[in-house]
């Protein structure tokens, strides 16, 4: 769908094409993206390794709005919910000065590819400063970054500690962080279980008995002689 869209968007020629082709186009691209991100990112946790450390990660439907760039009155919930079922129509979205169109475009090329970062090799930065925000950590793949801070209830008690996914930048915001580390393991396991099950990705070098002790004891028994994937 997405590749359809921009083949529409440069033959035709921004200026020609009428605000409700826009929208019409942004909206099919934000209820396939919803599915993607209900199917391989909701109601699971992340584990990032970097630096012999780890950080934990959690992808709320609540913040999916934020990631399309849109406009729209409809609560982070609602509008989360009618995305998945297909029910997001062209009238729920706008744009404005704080909701731009080109900007939104950008975001919603690489929103399909986070679930894709979830489980391949990627960057993490440390301490992001943007113009308007400041986060603890991101992730990138060099075309984009996906900026984390501490999961927060709306008085800003921290609820766990974990990170959940604040904003998508199109770019890689080295040159907006403190630190970069190279990713070496990613794991991932259902909200509700005990321990990581599952591997996702391994940087081809480090195994997984080589992992702190308090790595290793978050780790289901199974993965502790887990041989690092070979990437294609």
């Amino acid at each position: 769908m997405l590749s359809g869209f921009f083949f529409y968007y440069n033959q035709i020629g921004r200026k020609t094409m009428t605000i409700s082709h826009d929208r019409k186009a942004i909206v099919q691209l934000i209820k396939d993206s919803a599915i993607t991100y209900k199917k391989h990112l909701v109601g699971r946790k992340f584990m990032y390794v970097f630096d012999g450390r780890y950080i934990e990660v959690i992808y709320k439907t609540a913040n999916f709005r934020h990631l399309t760039g849109v406009y729209t009155n409809l609560s982070a919930k609602a509008f989360y919910s009618n995305a998945v079922k297909g029910k997001l129509t062209e009238n729920d979205i706008g744009f404005d000065s704080h909701h731009i169109f080109d900007l939104c475009v950008r975001k919603l090329k690489h929103i399909d590819d986070v679930a894709k970062m979830a489980t391949s090799e990627c960057i993490m930065l440390e301490e992001i400063e943007t113009d308007t925000m400041s986060y603890k950590f991101g992730t990138t793949d060099l075309k984009f970054t996906l900026c984390l801070n501490r999961d927060k209830n709306v008085n800003g008690e921290e609820l766990s500690d974990g990170y959940v996914v604040q904003s998508l930048r199109d770019g890689d915001c080295f040159s907006r962080s403190k630190s970069i580390y190279a990713v070496t393991h990613i794991f991932a396991k259902g909200n509700d279980d005990k321990k990581y099950s599952e591997l996702l990705y391994s940087d081809n070098s480090t195994p997984v008995e080589s992992l702190s002790d308090e790595i290793l004891s978050l780790l289901d028994d199974k993965l502790k002689e887990s041989k690092p994937k070979v990437l294609v």
